[in-house]
């Protein structure tokens, strides 16, 4: 009888203990997240005296095979951080959204997105961690700081919403460009 006592607990513990490492409640991050701010852009072709009716800064190459996150846009803003508020006077110009994919649980190479072997009318969807791409209205933002300012800078504050024990909690955020759009 105390046998099978001692039994019942220890798969009891061994139970309670595979929970514990599951990964099938993710979790706010709870660290911050590296800060990405490019090099100075030149933005002269935005001063007052021209005349576009709208303009987008879009993005391409963003990873988002691990963290869901909201991406934070400010121009001309280097020191924004998660606490700095969403306001057009800190140089807050929008924001876009990224639903992670939590990290790779697959075989070595089962998350490599290899699309170069493809045919032109091959009309299966694209590989699932196909690098996003982004595009965000940024007008009244960036009519503000170049009223003063012939260069900013683009900063991205990402802000982790969910993510678990696969995924990198600072480097949330990686693209491959920039760039701003205007529009006559």
């Amino acid at each position: 009888m105390a046998m099978a006592r001692r039994k019942r607990k220890a798969a009891k513990r061994a139970s309670s203990s595979r929970r514990a490492t599951t990964l099938a409640a993710p979790r706010r991050g709870t660290r911050a997240a590296k800060i990405f701010t490019s090099p100075s852009v030149n933005v002269d072709f935005a001063g007052p005296d021209h005349r576009f009716v709208r303009a987008d800064l879009e993005i391409d190459g963003i990873f988002h095979g691990e963290a869901s996150y909201e991406g934070r846009i400010f121009l001309d803003n280097a020191k924004a951080d998660v606490d700095t508020p969403k306001t057009l006077g800190q140089g807050y110009a929008g924001s876009f959204y990224i639903f992670g994919h939590g990290g790779c649980l697959g075989d070595p190479g089962h998350c490599e997105v290899n699309e170069h072997k493809r045919e032109d009318f091959d009309f299966r969807n694209p590989h699932p961690l196909t690098p996003a791409f982004k595009r965000i209205t940024v007008t009244e933002a960036l009519r503000q700081v170049a009223k003063s300012r012939k260069q900013i800078t683009i900063t991205i504050v990402p802000v982790v919403t969910a993510i678990n024990k696969l995924c990198d909690p600072v480097n949330v955020f990686r693209c491959s460009g920039l760039r701003i759009v205007t529009y006559n």
